[in-house]
């Protein structure tokens, strides 16, 4: 199964800190990839150089054999716009936007007309499961619900990778079940690949496979291989 996200040989300080020692990831369409480990592991900087936020002190980052670390800064930009799908922790919608507007976002900034992007939106908020929450403004949903439609946004302009960075982190434990199948299931439908950066071993349980991180590197055995 040939990789459509590859991080080759990653390495990364910040000023005299190591953070990323040498760290091989790839991941493929329709595969979700754990990556795991203790805070300070280099978690979320792997996924920031994966993502080009940042650049590799050594080491190539490539999207469906496209070497990406290398190019401007606009480029890059481009590329998370058009091509990769992001979730976080807090979710990181626009406040001042409703749900449906905040989904359509990407859409709109790629040159989708009203009209079809907000057709869209709508599908992916269905899909989802919160349609209707879809005219209310952020701080009339509740934290389960945002997350759900941080999940449409990140999948509703049909992204070759979706990056989604502790996407449970401030949520209980049932609600994080919900984002987990939508993110997951969502993305599998699609052909989407999902790295999905985590410290819980209950959320992993949804990947395909993990990663292992400690001190900067690669470690051990990846606990899928132990999943029936």
């Amino acid at each position: 199964m040939s990789a459509v996200l590859r991080g080759t040989g990653l390495r990364h300080s910040f000023g005299a800190t190591p953070v990323l020692d040498g760290v091989d990831v790839h991941v493929a369409s329709g595969e979700v990839v754990a990556v795991m480990g203790p805070s300070g592991s280099g978690k979320s900087t792997l996924l920031h150089l994966l993502a080009g936020l940042l650049r590799p002190d050594a080491g190539t980052v490539e999207l469906a054999g496209e070497r990406i670390d290398h190019l401007s800064d606009r480029a890059r930009s481009q590329i998370r716009l058009t091509r990769l799908g992001f979730v976080f922790q807090f979710g990181d919608l626009v406040p001042e936007l409703t749900v449906v507007e905040n989904v359509e976002l990407p859409l709109r900034l790629t040159g989708t007309r009203p009209g079809p992007a907000r057709s869209r939106a709508l599908a992916m908020l269905d899909r989802l499961g919160v349609v209707d929450q879809a005219e209310r403004r952020l701080s009339a949903v509740s934290g389960g619900q945002a997350q759900r439609a941080a999940v449409a946004r990140a999948l509703v302009h049909r992204p070759a990778v979706v990056l989604a960075d502790e996407p449970t982190g401030s949520l209980d434990t049932v609600t994080g079940e919900l984002v987990l199948e939508a993110l997951v299931g969502a993305a599998r439908d699609q052909g989407t690949a999902v790295v999905l950066v985590t410290h819980e071993l209950r959320v992993a349980s949804y990947a395909s496979r993990d990663v292992q991180l400690r001190d900067g590197r690669v470690v051990g055995v990846p606990l899928a291989a132990t999943r029936s």
